[in-house]
């Protein structure tokens, strides 16, 4: 122990050598941390919006299928030369028709309106992302123009960004029937 303490109370400096040792094993060090940092941080902001783009899809297709299930329609069709369907009822509440639905996707964003609404309303708003070409909302029932029965095919392709200015996508299918 009185070594110990004899070398301690030496005021020898260190050797050129001996600083350049510790520098390189300090950067290296350094070097491992902040790489490990760096990672995180990414990682975290990449979890963060693919969760968002979830989210965001998981309403959209929410949206949808509320408005099937609230509105009841009787028939479904495409809508001609648009993306998206449309819902109709041949039967009046109250002695007044009731308007007819459409579900379509163009300006990259979903829209769900009645039928006679302007273009550009009933859009469905709060996202963050951006619906990008290959999203689609399409009947499949045959080859018949309205069906009672069949099956919806919803693709949506969502991009956002990240605080980096890093666009991130998601595809998101789905199918139900009515």
């Amino acid at each position: 122990m009185r070594k110990f303490v004899d070398f301690a109370r030496e005021e020898k400096g260190l050797s050129l050598v001996e600083l350049i040792a510790s520098l390189s094993i300090l950067s290296l060090v350094m070097g491992t941390i902040y790489a490990v940092i760096t990672f995180g941080f990414t990682a975290y902001n990449k979890v963060t919006v693919e969760n968002s783009l979830r989210d965001e899809a998981d309403m959209m297709m929410s949206a949808v299928m509320t408005q099937l299930y609230t509105y009841g329609p009787e028939y479904v069709s495409n809508i001609a030369n648009e993306n998206g369907i449309e819902l109709s009822r041949t039967t009046k509440l109250n002695g007044t028709e009731i308007p007819r639905k459409q579900m379509k996707i163009y300006n990259s964003g979903l829209y769900i309106a009645d039928a006679t609404a302007a273009n550009g309303t009933g859009k469905v708003d709060h996202l963050q992302s951006v619906l990008l070409d290959g999203s689609r909302i399409q009947l499949d029932c045959g080859n018949a123009s309205a069906c009672r029965d069949g099956l919806i095919r919803i693709t949506l392709v969502l991009e956002q960004e990240d605080k980096k200015h890093v666009k991130h996508q998601l595809k998101m299918e789905s199918r139900f029937g009515f």
